[in-house]
């Protein structure tokens, strides 16, 4: 993988590969049919997790103890064309080892009668449909429809297919006279094609995907992976706060909220500014997305562009987009505004506006877009939420530790009341009638306002808050060898200047080898037992005397065969995390190149199944990396943007509480209304203030 996954993210990854090792043996040997499911809240990186396991399963995965699968191959279903090609690119840009090749798009030209093995296809359902050429056969050059080419999969045994169903609450619901698609797929159509071996399912909530495997006769659902929301939120991939904003009045604002809109990505762009000239970061173009009614006349988005580009001048000929489900070019006013791909508007620069009626796409991604300007009706609460639920990515893949603004989303809902506004909260905290879908991390709050410091407190009184100790929650997740590895790589990275410590990798690495050569020589007699325990099998033997039925026990040792001990060797040498155990191999063959490879290999693998060996290099490693902090901790609270970040990630990476300091940011978000839509009291002496020195606060007793 080229990205480095969040610890969470590892966890639901070696769930997933868990079940899939688990599903494959039920299929293989009994021809057991089974089903799992992958639960996240969007912004989770559903899409990472799912890439990490199938470049394991297709290549394997020392990192993750997975043996490649060479029968492997997936089937990717959604029923959106625009989300299959983005997750393509997703997994395209984070695996290094997943090629382009091997990443197929089923169209009309697809004319092979089966899958074959190490790839993923892509499958919109619709290309499932009675009237669509990829099902049928015999026709034209196309000998076998889709549904043969799965039967004959299924049924040649040189395959194992794994169904993955993204955003599997979809095409799940019940129906009455038919079955759907994706059921199809699942539970099979008799004369036509089997049920699925495997079933995968990712989304954010899963009961739907649960209760349908659940009538899924034959079938065994293994208990579902789950990603905690709160170790998203703490990942910073995903911003802190949505705020909604709504008329406090009766009245027609067609015209003056979409000037608040435009004035509130202005003031995104110039805070992104400040921000990327002070922290040495990327620069964000934020994206302002108008969502309309569906029979919004070409006069009203005329009226409307020509309001948003009266207060934003200077907007070029391709800033203004659509992604209407009509892709013709609109001509409103005086302006010609294109229909775009919405998996391209995050790479593209150019837009700043995007026009859309409904949910954009299903799996849209875009981080740029942090202001919605919504004329929908108070009636389409599902829709408004699907589209704010697709904009609440962080930018940067980070939490911004100075500027709180930029950690929030900002909606404009002139057509909504409160009634309305508590559903969409609803929606969006996982609690309203769409039973979880539209669930994501950021906190849900009304017309959320940005408080500066207060300039009435003693500046002392921020220096002493930043010198008070934190202890950060531990996390079980937390590995000391990868925390150590990961803190090794930021030491010696140059790319904003020299390295702190250059051989820091080297270093770590000395380290940990001479800890083992010590536990080694601690340990010498198990260690020589277990090298006896390796190269040689216990045999009992039973012999029973025929007629007088006495029986009688022996027993006896033989060598191991040689590639069953290096088999056994390298299973219990890869064991150890972050490649700790392949480094030690590697160090007894530096040390001693005269002895042969497979004993040198035996004799590593023999000191790391001793007992508490694997805790002793783990200690060892969380004083290493406590060791370094503590050395360069003015160097770190120095640093700025992503670098200070990364160091942040680590200090609290722990298993075990481990003191940190407390960042105060430059201002900070907060409500400044409750959920009735009343003003929240406010109060003097808080650390952050607006220019009278208040702050709103729903304090309790």
């Amino acid at each position: 993988m080229r990205y480095r996954l969040f610890d969470y993210q590892r966890e639901a990854a070696d769930g997933c590969m868990e079940r899939l090792r688990r599903a494959r043996r039920d299929w293989r040997e009994d021809r057991n049919r089974s089903a799992f499911a992958l639960s996240a809240i969007t912004g989770a990186g559903k899409t990472v997790i799912a890439t990490a396991v199938i470049e394991a399963a297709l290549h394997g995965s020392t990192d993750f103890g997975y043996d490649a699968d060479p029968q492997a191959t997936f089937l990717w279903v959604t029923d959106d064309p625009a989300l299959n090609r983005q997750t393509r690119n997703k997994m395209l840009a984070g695996s290094d080892l997943l090629q382009p090749s091997r990443l197929i798009v089923l169209d009309n030209d697809f004319l092979d009668p089966t899958l074959s093995a190490g790839r993923v296809y892509f499958l919109n359902v619709q290309k499932l449909s009675r009237t669509s050429s990829l099902s049928q056969g015999g026709r034209n050059l196309r000998q076998f429809s889709m549904w043969d080419v799965l039967s004959n999969t299924i049924h040649g045994g040189d395959v194992d297919l794994y169904l993955v169903l993204d955003e599997a609450h979809r095409g799940m619901r019940p129906t009455s006279d038919r079955k759907t698609i994706v059921q199809r797929l699942v539970t099979g159509a008799q004369g036509s094609n089997p049920p699925m071996p495997i079933v995968w399912g990712i989304s954010a909530t899963i009961d739907r995907f649960t209760a349908a495997m659940q009538g899924s006769t034959n079938r065994t659902t293994y208990p579902f992976v789950e990603v905690d929301i709160d170790k998203v939120r703490a990942s910073g991939l995903v911003k802190d706060e949505i705020g909604l904003d709504e008329p406090d009045e009766g009245g027609t604002f067609g015209t003056t909220l979409p000037r608040e809109a435009v004035k509130a990505t202005i003031e995104y762009e110039r805070r992104w500014a400040a921000y990327s000239a002070e922290q040495d970061e990327a620069e964000v173009l934020p994206i302002l997305v108008v969502q309309v009614p569906d029979k919004a006349s070409d006069a009203a988005l005329a009226e409307l562009v020509e309001v948003i580009e009266s207060e934003w001048p200077g907007l070029t000929p391709e800033a203004v987009v659509h992604v209407f489900g009509e892709h013709d070019r609109l001509h409103l006013g005086g302006r010609a505004v294109d229909w775009v791909p919405p998996e391209s508007i995050q790479s593209d620069e150019d837009v700043r506006i995007v026009l859309a009626k409904q949910a954009i796409s299903t799996g849209w991604d875009c981080p740029r877009a942090e202001v919605l300007y919504s004329e929908r009706p108070a009636k389409d609460v599902t829709y408004i939420a699907q589209i704010v639920g697709r904009m609440v990515r962080s930018p940067l893949t980070h939490r911004v530790t100075t500027d709180d603004a930029l950690n929030t989303v900002a909606c404009y809902l002139p057509r909504f009341d409160r009634r309305a506004l508590d559903s969409i909260k609803a929606e969006l905290e996982g609690t309203g009638k769409s039973n979880g879908d539209l669930r994501v991390g950021a906190a849900v709050v009304r017309a959320p306002q940005v408080f500066e410091r207060n300039p009435s407190v003693d500046p002392d009184a921020f220096d002493v808050i930043c010198h008070l100790p934190a202890l950060p929650a531990p996390d079980v997740l937390a590995n000391p060898l990868r925390r150590a590895k990961e803190l090794a790589r930021l030491l010696t990275d140059t790319a904003r200047g020299d390295a702190l410590m250059p051989d820091a990798g080297a270093q770590l690495t000395n380290m940990l080898m001479a800890k083992l050569d010590g536990l080694a020589a601690q340990h010498v007699e198990q260690v020589e037992h277990n090298i006896s325990d390796l190269e040689t099998a216990d045999i009992q033997r039973v012999t029973i005397t025929v007629g007088e039925w006495e029986v009688g026990h022996a027993s006896y040792q033989v060598e191991t065969h040689p590639a069953d001990m290096e088999r056994d060797a390298r299973r219990i040498i890869s064991r150890v995390k972050e490649g700790v155990g392949k480094d030690y191999f590697a160090h007894l063959v530096g040390k001693h190149p005269d002895i042969d490879r497979l004993d040198l290999q035996v004799r590593a693998a023999a000191l790391l199944i001793v007992e508490d060996v694997n805790d002793e290099i783990e200690a060892e490693a969380t004083k290493w990396v406590q060791d370094r902090l503590a050395q360069f901790a003015v160097d770190i609270k120095n640093m700025k943007g992503a670098a200070y970040d990364a160091y942040r990630r680590v200090q609290e990476q722990t298993s075990s509480p481990e003191r940190v300091t407390i960042d105060l940011r430059d201002n900070l978000s907060a409500p400044t209304k409750n959920s009735k839509g009343e003003d929240l009291p406010t109060y003097r002496g808080h650390l952050y203030s607006d220019e009278s020195g208040l702050f709103p606060a729903d304090l309790n007793a």
